[in-house]
């Protein structure tokens, strides 16, 4: 009996120090991370946002340094929807959150230009709530746009400068991808519509589409933002989360 409880004496004492070096080797990796660099080599989970972020297990954020014209922006906004290269079409919510020194008057301009550097469309994109801060206030905006003539294009949101100033100039560059039905062809059909009920589907029912499809059973908290989403066939055909400003809302908290 007597060696029994050594044994287990023994076993306790010996859980408790490899929880101290763990515990010490966890503290000093953490420790060490001071970028979004350092954060990500740890493995630690990476917002999907643009730029990217990168949050260690003690709470800390560190912004992906995205180059830009003018200077490094990711202290100064960050975009959620869309994020760099995502597949869009019209109409286009656009969301995420930016200091109030990006907006002037509550709003800046947002202008979407196709491969060739034409004009697409404008719009205001406004605050969300009292922009005279100098903290983040988020932002929303909806874009409508006609035909494309290309399949890429780039999406600028730029710094409201009333006063005219290079020196006060910035912007943010998004590539994107234009939708099968956002192009325009010369023959002027139209690309057939699959056949299928859409619904939700993957690990978490995080997917919309027509067929049973597997993925990741890697939870983000986003994904419950589609459990009141609605999951139907887009204008391009095939089946997608409607783009409603509530559901990019809801993604933008969850990111957060």
């Amino acid at each position: 009996m007597k060696k029994l409880i050594v044994a287990l004496l023994a076993l306790i004492l010996i859980l408790i120090v490899v929880s101290i070096i763990f515990y010490s080797n966890e503290k000093g990796s953490l420790n060490v991370i001071n970028s979004f660099e350092s954060c990500a080599e740890q493995g630690y989970p990476i917002m999907e946002s643009y730029p990217r972020q990168c949050k260690t297990p003690d709470g800390r954020i560190f912004v992906e340094n995205v180059e830009v014209s003018g200077p490094i922006l990711n202290d100064l906004i960050r975009v959620t929807v869309p994020q760099s290269g995502q597949v869009i079409s019209s109409p286009l919510i656009i969301s995420g959150e930016a200091r109030g020194v990006w907006y002037f008057e509550a709003s800046f301009p947002a202008t979407l230009i196709d491969a060739n550097g034409a004009q697409i469309a404008v719009v205001p994109v406004t605050a969300q709530g009292e922009w005279m801060t100098e903290d983040f206030v988020p932002f929303m905006a909806t874009m409508t746009f006609p035909s494309v003539t290309t399949s890429t294009g780039t999406l600028i949101l730029q710094k409201d400068n009333p006063s005219g100033l290079p020196e006060y100039d910035a912007h943010i560059e998004i590539p994107v991808t234009f939708s099968a039905s956002s192009i325009s062809n010369n023959t002027g059909a139209t690309s057939p519509i699959a056949q299928g009920e859409c619904k939700p589907t993957g690990c978490s029912g995080q997917i919309c589409s027509d067929q049973d499809l597997a993925s990741t059973c890697e939870f983000k908290e986003e994904y419950a933002c589609y459990q009141a989403a609605e999951c139907k066939r887009q204008t391009d055909g095939q089946c997608g989360w409607s783009q409603t400003a509530s559901l990019a809302l809801c993604i933008q908290n969850a990111r957060n």
